[in-house]
């Protein structure tokens, strides 16, 4: 079934992902709200829909980005913008790393990536103790750092699973991620050192975090809570204005994309 691209407004194709202004002339094409054009297929890139157009050609390619709050695409329903759930709550189950055996208070890496692989079913390699002192121990044996996110992604993969990291990803991608049913990770600035925190679900105002540490206040967190089996960290809500202040100030969102093997 092919795809078809439709203008809602007028726009400019690009033969990059970056604003039009840019870009010298012969890198852009305005095109009129209301066209439509068959295209073979597309891809997301930094808020742009790459297209590769079955049948028409300008200057010479068939290649070309569209703003993607500018175009819809459709085969028979409309596949984007995807029209994502209201609400999502994925049942992950919470770990808290205040009871780790292991570094408790530097441990939200392994134990984030812990409450993620549990979730999605990764068989644990030894039968005693807590699966993230296990992944823990398991980084310092492989000599892998848990303050890397490339080597977090290693452990996910040595497990069974798939962990596509990304630097430039996205609050819509995450959302949408979470909408297909997998986990996501991801990095920010709640302490001055970076913390990690489980994406389990979303709402209209923001997600719904399992943070391995507790709750985040706008001072910090609350170092009087119990230790032991704390849930104050499970199903937080966090705006997205919080996220994108502790979480994207660059305008770099890290997060790592977990999931099943395909």
């Amino acid at each position: 079934m092919s795809l078809t691209l439709k203008i809602e407004t007028n726009t400019v194709l690009k033969r990059k992902p970056i604003q039009s202004s840019e870009l010298p002339e012969d890198q852009k094409q305005p095109i009129g709200a209301g066209r439509e054009f068959q295209i073979d297929s597309y891809t997301i890139d930094r808020g742009h829909v790459r297209c590769f157009f079955s049948k028409d050609t300008f200057k010479d390619t068939n290649v070309w980005y569209a703003f993607g709050k500018h175009v819809k695409i459709f085969r028979e329903t409309q596949v984007f913008p995807r029209t994502l759930p209201a609400k999502i709550k994925l049942d992950i189950p919470y770990k808290s790393q205040r009871d780790n055996v292991l570094n408790p208070d530097g441990a939200c890496n392994v134990t984030s990536i812990a409450m993620c692989l549990r979730y999605l079913g990764a068989a644990r390699r030894e039968t005693t103790g807590q699966f993230e002192d296990e992944l823990f121990n398991y980084m310092v044996r492989r000599g892998y750092s848990r303050h890397s996110p490339y080597d977090l992604a290693k452990v996910v993969q040595d497990y069974g699973m798939r962990d596509e990291f990304r630097t430039d990803a996205t609050i819509e991608q995450v959302r949408s991620w979470l909408a297909d049913g997998n986990p996501a990770v991801i990095h920010g600035y709640f302490t001055d050192f970076g913390h990690i925190v489980v994406a389990a679900g979303y709402d209209e105002l923001g997600f719904l975090v399992h943070d391995p540490f507790g709750e985040w206040y706008w001072w910090g967190y609350d170092l009087n809570e119990p230790n032991g089996n704390n849930r104050k960290g499970e199903y937080i809500h966090y705006s997205y204005s919080m996220i994108e202040r502790l979480c994207i100030p660059d305008g770099d969102f890290w997060v790592h994309f977990i999931s099943k093997p395909s």
